[in-house]
């Protein structure tokens, strides 16, 4: 294996020996040649050795060497030359041309073996320095990316020609410092880019990698993603930073799944369209959000993959409904919104709204599964106080909550009210959390009464809210919202925590053994298993026997997940704690149901009690619930007595207890602890 080739131009025979004493063939494989026009004239290509050693003598050599630098480069083809001493003029001519070095004679041995490793050492860095720069060039172009670089010291900004490329300019506009970048950044982007790029010039970033926008020459925005990585001194301290430039506008403004605008262009063009109609004395145009009903079912029972088909079925479907000037755009998942850019009047909307619900709504076979859809739809028209495309999406989302709240497969117009009552559950549910903090929940307590002795049973622990500033909050202000958020769970530990206290207090001081309190149990709170141990623990805490407490879980928190349910209830009544069945018969119970329960009591819903008066359907309603009670050898509860009428028929079928507001209001603690010493002391019957 050779170091070399080494092509040698040489006519006399003593330096030819003595050329190939100090190098050997069997170190470098040299070739001699005896003619010149040998090697010239293949301009472009390959170089036909390593190193050219040859005899300069006069001028003409120095043409020679020219020609062979105008054929193959200045640093392809190293050229080294044997010159007699004190030609000065005439190194200095072949050097001008393109020769890398010389050697006078006579030649030395050790000198001409170190001049040619030298050379050759230095044309083979040459080469895989060039050899990186062209795969890196190379790689470049095939990546479509600019290349940027920014010296520190003066700011100086280096862009390659398809950095100018993406944005529209030539090498003329001016991109020679960082300021002039920084111009033409989004107003919106520009700190943030800074802030980027200071941290990590700083140190504080491993590289440079964000998404802004940058001004087109056309003068629109497209969305750029700019990454850099810093060079550094000894002291790790930055003195430059390169990196690349990478157009990502169609990825940033197109949705993946159904190749729609996304919401960065939704409110790009609702905003140009505000704008646009802010001369004219009224708005003509308006959004509609459409949501499918029940996704999230449909995504658990057949797949995220199932859904993302469904949605591009629709959103194509959509598409073939809609005007030339309407955009259809997706906003999120399972959220999609129509801007109708033109319309004739406010019924615009409402006739869009019907027929695009009319397209979605139609049966979509996907493999071998059908689904039929629903959607529910919210519109809002543009008026003077929409002074952003956030203020109208505002308040179509609004309406299209209404609508999903009213069950779904509805169609609901922006109302001014809507916006009130948002923002005034918003300012509930803020409020809401701190009212656990601040103490603010208090229980009441709502007699029931053993409708055979007319004696005090036990309580249903009833939670209120003592707002600071407006007073006692009705339940029915605050309870949806906490369901909808999931603070009733920690609502729930507490009002199970605050019961557990109350009946060891009251025990304490009264000394009535059978003495019970109810409370209710969210379906949220049935939802994970923590349920069990924390009615354990607060029994433990407060030293309460079991029977002294009851919950109650509604028909349609039990159908929920029935076999779920059914596990956290084993595990309550293994506590021993008391379970009702809450609001029976409006639900979805069924015999074979209500058989595996592990409930004591069922609790018969105030309708049918107020039902028991007006017609003999309404009694035997009841009847069949009492006589069912019976068979399963269940405690029966009739909620919402109001009249004597009602607590007669109630008795006379065997109902053994009742509560509402014939035996009393939901009472506070010293009341409570009132109408336990009243009855203590005397024989007096509560009810009948």
């Amino acid at each position: 294996m050779h170091d070399g080739h080494i092509l040698c131009l040489l006519s006399d025979d003593a330096e030819n020996a003595a050329i190939r004493a100090a190098l050997g063939d069997d170190r470098y494989r040299l070739e001699w040649v005896t003619s010149r026009e040998t090697l010239i004239g293949d301009k472009g290509g390959d170089p036909p050795a390593d190193l050219l050693l040859m005899r300069a003598r006069s001028g003409t050599d120095g043409d020679f060497i020219k020609a062979i630098r105008t054929d193959h480069g200045s640093d392809r083809f190293p050229i080294v030359f044997l010159v007699d001493p004190g030609e000065e003029t005439l190194v200095e001519h072949c050097l001008s041309c393109g020769a890398d070095d010389f050697l006078t004679v006579p030649i030395h041995a050790a000198e001409l073996l170190a001049r040619i490793r030298s050379q050759l050492s230095r044309a083979r860095a040459i080469a895989a320095s060039r050899l990186e720069r062209d795969r890196f060039a190379l790689a470049v172009a095939g990546s479509s990316d600019g290349i940027w670089d920014l010296t520190l010291s003066d700011d100086a900004l280096f862009m390659s020609p398809r950095c100018a490329e993406l944005l529209g300019r030539n090498g003329d506009d001016g991109f020679k410092r960082l300021e002039d970048w920084l111009a033409i950044i989004h107003p919106d982007d520009v700190d943030q880019f800074q802030v980027e790029l200071r941290n990590h010039l700083e140190g504080i970033t491993l590289s440079l990698q964000m998404e802004c926008r940058m001004q087109h020459r056309n003068q629109t925005y497209r969305w750029f993603l700019v990454r850099g990585t810093g060079q550094r001194n000894a002291t790790g301290k930055a003195f430059r930073i390169a990196g690349s430039l990478t157009d990502i506008s169609e990825r940033k403004l197109t949705d993946a799944m159904t190749g729609l605008p996304n919401r960065i262009v939704l409110y790009d063009r609702l905003n140009q369209t505000i704008v646009k109609n802010r001369r004219k004395s009224s708005a003509n145009f308006g959004i509609i959000l459409l949501q499918i009903d029940r996704y999230e079912t449909m995504r658990e029972a057949y797949g995220q993959v199932f859904c993302d088909a469904v949605q591009k079925v629709v959103s194509q479907r959509l598409v073939g409904t809609l005007r030339t000037t309407d955009t259809l755009t997706i906003m999120g998942e399972n959220t999609m919104c129509i801007l109708l850019d033109v319309m004739r009047d406010d019924t615009d909307l409402v006739r869009v709204s019907h027929r695009v619900r009319a397209a979605a709504e139609e049966p979509i076979t996907l493999g071998d599964e059908s689904v039929l859809l629903s959607l529910s739809i919210g519109m809002a028209q543009a008026q003077a106080h929409h002074q952003s495309a956030e203020d109208l999406i505002r308040d179509a989302t609004a309406a299209l909550n209404k609508a999903r709240a009213e069950g779904g497969g509805q169609e609901v117009v922006f109302d001014p009210d809507m916006q009130r009552r948002a923002r005034d559950r918003l300012r509930i549910e803020a409020e809401l959390h701190l009212a656990l903090k601040r103490n603010e929940l208090v229980l009441l307590y709502q007699p029931i009464i053993d409708l055979n002795t007319g004696r005090l049973a036990g309580f249903e622990a009833l939670v209120r809210w003592q707002h600071a500033q407006r007073g006692l909050i009705p339940p029915m202000e605050f309870i949806p919202i906490a369901e909808e958020t999931g603070l009733i769970v920690p609502i729930g530990t507490w009002v199970v925590q605050e019961a557990c206290r109350q009946g060891r207090e009251w025990l304490d001081q009264e000394g009535n053994a059978d003495l019970f309190i109810s409370v209710n149990v969210s379906s949220r709170q049935l939802d994970g298993p923590a349920l069990p141990e924390i009615v354990r623990q607060a029994l433990r805490e407060h030293r309460l026997a079991p029977e002294h407490l009851k919950l109650e879980i509604t028909e349609s928190a039990v159908m929920r997940d029935f076999e779920l349910t059914m596990k956290l209830l084993k595990r309550l009544k293994e506590i021993g704690v008391g379970l009702s069945l809450d609001d029976f018969g409006t639900g979805y119970s069924s015999l074979s149901l209500l058989r595996r329960l592990p409930v004591d009591t069922l609790k018969v819903d105030r309708s049918f009690v107020t039902a028991m008066t007006a017609d003999t359907s309404g009694v035997k309603m009841v009847e069949a619930i009492l006589q069912l009670a019976r068979l399963f050898d269940l405690k029966v509860v009739a909620e919402g007595i109001e009249h004597e009428e009602e607590e007669k028929l109630l008795k006379e079928r065997g109902c053994e207890f009742g509560q509402g507001w014939r035996y009393g209001k939901p009472l506070t603690v010293s009341a409570c602890l009132d109408l336990m010493r009243e009855q203590r002391k005397s024989t007096k019957r509560i009810a009948g």
